[in-house]
This record gives C-alpha cells, structure tokens and sequence, in this order.
C-alpha cells in the first residue's frame, strides 16, 4: 500500500513562489481545459497534443526564469521540478549544447 502523505509533512515553497505563481496557476488552468476538452476526430494521438504543448510551455518557462532571465533562486527551481511544475528530464535537453536558441 502506498505511503500516505500528509498536509502537515510537506514544506512550503521557497521564497519567490508568490511572484510566479499567478503563471503558474494560468498554465494549470490551461492543462485542466485541455484534458476535459473532448478528444477531436481523427487518430487518437492527436489528443493528447495540447497536453504535451501545454506541458512543454510550462517546462520552458521555468527554464528561462531560472537559467536565461536568473529571475528565480535554486532552492525554488528545485522546489518545482520536486513538485511537477516542469519536466526535468525535458529541461535537461536544453541545457544541452545543440539545443540552445539564438535570439
């Protein structure tokens, strides 16, 4: 039986939260949308392409708040790759050499 986690047990986030979080509340609301929209006609991959998008979007945001804009701390970028906010394995793609834009 899995572990049950509780309310009290878990560690509020680091400080500059509150500074994204109205970002990170519209990319939530967005995710919610697209998975009760109902499934468009054709393969059934398609689907899931907001999903993936939305996801996408929300990893590369983090991902320029932290490394190209410095606008969050390391404590709180490791909060939110603990908690879901971004893929980390995706992110981890990025910083790699190749993958960098050039403005």
């Amino acid at each position: 039986m899995p572990a049950i986690r509780h309310a009290s047990k878990r560690k509020p986030p680091p400080e500059g939260f509150s500074d994204i979080e109205d970002d990170l509340l519209i990319f939530a609301n967005k995710m919610k949308d697209a998975q009760n929209k109902p499934p468009p006609p054709g393969p059934r991959y398609k689907a899931q392409w907001e999903v993936f998008q939305i996801s996408h979007q929300r990893s590369r945001y983090v991902y320029e708040l932290y490394y190209d804009k410095e606008a969050i701390s390391k404590p709180l970028y490791d909060w939110l790759l603990k908690n879901g906010y971004a893929d980390a394995m995706l992110i981890a793609k990025w910083k790699k050499q190749g993958y960098e834009k050039s403005d």
